[in-house]
């Protein structure tokens, strides 16, 4: 199994490949990033095809499908890319077997209550594309059309045996879906509310003054995370979850301080937000490997969330996507303190072997 995660700008999207136990080829994507990571426009109007592009084309020519699409939450930096797909090319859907997708008319059927119909909002690109699908369909619209959509929740406690690997769901908790129960609303994004970067405080200084606030936003809070078991081997996939719903997944699967889940690595949550990785979340958690996906763009990763993890772990490599984020985050005299500390090489490889 190889696991990539593509550079998706401040966003995530993440392509698994790998054969199952008769030797066919699988993929698995989770998320799509924001626009870019699909494409821009060039300046004759043509787009120029980014990585999630490249990918999807990669399957494609390979005669192969996306088995699996996970949209862990409805945040632009994880929807917009796979909006930018649909409106671009006519065969989208095609490649698509499943889809995972806690959609906000689905949250409203699953607690029995009455939809609000200003929340079937348009989920589109930013930019305008030539596009086949018109601007304002919806995500659910689209794969519901195309009846590739498995419109059921998907929700902390469920194991899902699917392709020959096992998902043990994490989060959202039913408190998560409940948060989504009222007229939905843009989110700004957290660059906009959040002050500067906080890479030029020590690593010990920020173990030192260290205090944990919460995020308290609800599209993170109803993020779609998972244990990924494969071959008998962990991988955590945390989204933008929240602590306290990751805390409670991993407590059902009876993972505890004592019992830690071993894992192969963690993508971190919420791209390194200090809002989104606390103390007791890591002490569930035995990983050599932390992932950053992020570039920085916006205020993740916090130095301070690196500090967290770096305090907590004794013995830790941290793989960030776009590897510069390292430079500018870490000194000399961080390395000193935390010789412990190792940066995974950018060219490493996600292989998971039997």
């Amino acid at each position: 199994m190889l696991i990539q995660f593509l550079q998706a700008s401040h966003g995530d999207a993440i392509w698994i490949s790998y054969h199952d136990d008769k030797a066919i080829p699988r993929n698995i994507i989770i998320d799509g990033g924001p626009t870019a990571t699909y494409g821009e426009k060039d300046k004759k109007g043509k787009i120029a095809p980014g990585i999630l592009s490249e990918t999807i084309n990669h399957i494609r020519n390979s005669g192969q499908k996306i088995d699996l699409l996970i949209l862990t939450h409805v945040d632009n930096d994880h929807i917009q890319g796979l909006i930018a797909w649909f409106e671009d090319d006519l065969k989208a859907t095609a490649l698509i077997e499943k889809v995972w997708f806690n959609s906000g008319k689905l949250i409203f059927e699953y607690f029995k209550v009455p939809d609000i119909i200003d929340n079937h909002i348009q989920l589109s690109s930013a930019d305008e594309t030539d596009t086949a699908i018109k601007e304002g369909v919806t995500f659910e619209k689209v794969i519901k059309d195309a009846k590739i959509w498995d419109e059921k929740i998907i929700k902390q406690g469920c194991t899902i045996d699917l392709l020959d690997v096992s998902f043990k769901i994490i989060s959202p908790d039913d408190d998560g879906l409940k948060a989504l129960l009222h007229k939905w609303e843009k989110k700004s994004p957290e660059s906009l509310t959040a002050g500067a970067k906080d890479y030029n405080t020590s690593l010990q200084d920020h173990i030192k003054t260290d205090k944990y606030d919460k995020d308290r936003s609800v599209h993170n809070g109803s993020s779609i995370a998972f244990v990924l078991t494969y071959k008998k081997k962990n991988m955590l996939f945390l989204a933008d979850a929240h602590p306290d719903k990751a805390i409670g997944g991993l407590t059902h699967f009876e993972y505890t301080k004592e019992q830690p889940i071993v894992c192969e690595f963690v993508k971190v949550s919420h791209h390194g937000s200090k809002y989104n990785t606390n103390c007791e979340l890591l002490e569930l958690i035995d990983s050599p490997i932390y992932v950053i996906s992020s570039d920085g763009s916006e205020r993740s990763p916090y130095k301070q969330c690196l500090a967290r993890l770096i305090n907590a772990k004794k013995k830790l490599g941290i793989y960030f996507n776009y590897p510069e984020l390292a430079e500018q985050i870490f000194t000399e005299d961080d390395f000193k303190e935390f010789p412990y500390l190792k940066i995974v090489p950018a060219d490493y490889k996600f292989i998971i072997h039997e």
